[in-house]
């Protein structure tokens, strides 16, 4: 399993996340900008980190408006970075709420649940 060194949603931890994704085989289409963080109504210009995903990768920090927000319980974060969460089971299962386009939703789950599954 992945662990992180930085703080979740740091520009640090983007930058980890990059790096984790950047050897990994490209998957055509899945791409998007989305933003994160904490808080049941997390609003797009409020994200605490936006990312850009480009073919299944993360390609870093984005400036742009997130297509999609995915808002995190403080307990999802650590839970799923610990590897006890799966982020498209909890979607499935309605206990993750993100608002916005489901294209950049796909591609941000699958990454996400990737990269925690990794071995260092």
């Amino acid at each position: 399993m992945t662990t992180f060194q930085a703080e979740p949603f740091t520009s640090a931890w983007v930058d980890e996340l990059v790096a984790l994704s950047s050897d990994r085989e490209s998957i055509a289409g899945l791409s998007g900008i989305v933003g994160l963080g904490v808080g049941a109504k997390l609003a797009a210009a409020d994200a605490e980190a936006v990312v850009a995903i480009v073919d299944g990768r993360a390609v870093g920090a984005s400036t742009e408006l997130p297509e999609i927000t995915i808002p995190f319980a403080k307990n999802q974060v650590s839970e799923w970075l610990a590897g006890e969460v799966v982020l498209s089971e909890a979607y499935m299962k309605g206990d993750l709420k993100p608002v916005g386009a489901s294209g950049p939703l796909f591609a941000a789950l699958e990454l996400f649940d990737w990269v925690v599954s990794q071995a260092d």
